[in-house]
């Protein structure tokens, strides 16, 4: 489905019992008016998202195709039983699309002034762990919004479970050893177990951590940090 900024623009907000009533067609009927007049009403979020975060003109096609499919994802998971507003619910689901599909454009393009060592006319900023987390949280969440972070852990839970099986052992145990386990195991410690050194032991933390980033980016999930 394609939207034009114009259209979003216009496209008159829906009412509450409105909105869930074309919700409620699109997951149980698969109704495709229903999913289109929604993602219309919603679609503005997806274009202040995208011109927020880049001014090419390119890009930001891309971050609305993407956006647009985060609205999908939005609507087949939102939970009719919660007394919240669809747009509360996919503002994250279209951020979190939005910057994962930023992440890997400006992961693959280099411009030839960039090669040159030139300034180029855009910048290409890359998208570290820092800059996502401060974008993440530079809202203050509002009580629905922390409903609705609260019922998808157990999505995210799966999703990194996911994620780790896509490493190897070694990497695995030092994402564990490191990240997961509370309180983490020492530098010192975990080299020991694995008889390397800390250098070493540092190197590897930091290629499964990319390894476990690319993984979790490849199934729709932006990692906020990972150090």
């Amino acid at each position: 489905m394609t939207i034009s900024y114009a259209a979003a623009r216009n496209a008159p907000l829906l009412e509450f019992e409105d909105e869930r009533l074309l919700i409620l067609d699109w997951q149980q009927a698969k109704d495709r008016c229903a999913l289109e007049a929604l993602m219309l009403s919603h679609a503005r979020i997806v274009f202040f998202w995208a011109r927020k975060l880049s001014p090419d003109k390119t890009e930001q096609e891309e971050l609305v195709s993407e956006g647009l499919l985060g609205l999908i994802r939005a609507a087949d998971m939102f939970d009719l039983a919660r007394e919240v507003r669809f747009s509360t619910y996919a503002r994250w689901w279209v951020k979190n699309s939005v910057l994962t599909a930023l992440a890997r454009l400006r992961s693959v393009v280099e411009t030839p002034a960039s090669a040159k060592g030139d300034a180029p006319p855009i910048a290409k900023q890359s998208l570290d762990d820092e800059t996502v987390y401060n974008f993440l949280v530079s809202d203050e969440p509002t009580p629905e919004e922390m409903v609705i972070r609260n019922s998808s852990l157990d999505l995210m839970r799966q999703r990194i479970g996911e994620a780790m099986s896509g490493l190897d052992e070694i990497d695995r145990e030092v994402v564990v050893s490191r990240s997961l386990k509370q309180p983490p195991d020492s530098i010192g410690d975990l080299a020991d177990r694995l008889s390397m050194s800390t250098s070493k032991l540092r190197q590897l933390e930091r290629r499964a951590m990319s390894r476990l980033k690319t993984e979790l980016m490849s199934r729709g999930v932006l990692t906020s940090r990972a150090q």
